[in-house]
């Protein structure tokens, strides 16, 4: 009986070694692997990407190209799992917060979201798109003035935002206007100033602007005789 209980504890012990071996290795067998066979070349590039992290699990640049790849290929909860992962990989690497963001959004997970895009400004303050975002939100939850300061700070670092093409949910926003007249002092006083730079020929030493050494002089202009009265 004590043999065949040793036994059993032997089996049991080499199923959860295989088990743990199994989750330390996610790519060993990935679930959408079987769904690569359509000869389409994001299946190509899945492979590949998944091969590279094989051989190089931490870098959170192939773990956010994967996500990305995996969200074209129709797999979003696959591609947020990437996402999460380069973030762990490297806290600091923006664009896989701002991904997480985008595809937690769109999973219905607005906190998440919402977290994941403040992490995206708060590594990369300008990130024009991420601003947007925010904004978005903002003004889903009745936060006009919070929404405001978010577009008018992404319109005035990133104007393309507000063409359609560019950004299609500018059409969700009924803010946009708002935004504008706020954005509006500050672009228009930065457009409206025409500096002078320095005449051509001359060069600033300290506060003094003095003629460079070898500036050729102005041509000198000849006299002219003067005629005697008639």
């Amino acid at each position: 009986m004590k043999r065949l209980l040793l036994i059993a504890a032997a089996v049991a012990l080499a199923a959860c070694s295989t088990t743990k071996h199994h989750d330390s290795n996610p790519y060993a067998s990935p679930f959408y692997g079987k769904y690569l066979n359509t000869g389409a070349w994001v299946d190509g590039e899945i492979t590949r990407t998944v091969n590279d992290l094989r051989a190089n699990p931490d870098s959170a640049a192939l773990h956010n190209t994967l996500g990305q790849l995996l969200i074209q290929k129709g797999f979003p909860k696959d591609a947020e799992t990437e996402f999460e992962r380069a973030v762990n990989s490297d806290s600091r690497f923006y664009p896989g917060w701002y991904n997480l963001g985008l595809v937690r959004m769109s999973r219905g997970d607005l906190l998440g979201a919402h977290h994941a895009f403040s992490r995206t400004i708060h590594y990369k303050p300008g990130h024009s798109a991420a601003l947007f975002q925010l904004g978005l939100m903002e003004e889903k939850n009745s936060h006009q003035s919070a929404a405001v300061d978010y577009y008018a700070k992404a319109f005035t670092i990133n104007p393309a935002l507000l063409d359609v093409r560019v950004n299609p949910r500018i059409l969700d926003s009924n803010l946009i206007d708002i935004a504008l007249l706020k954005a509006y002092p500050n672009s228009h006083s930065r457009q409206s100033m025409a500096f002078n730079p320095a005449p051509p020929g001359y060069v600033q030493e300290g506060l003094v602007v003095s003629p460079k050494p070898n500036a050729t002089p102005p041509a000198a202009v000849a006299p002219q005789p003067v005629k005697p009265p008639k």
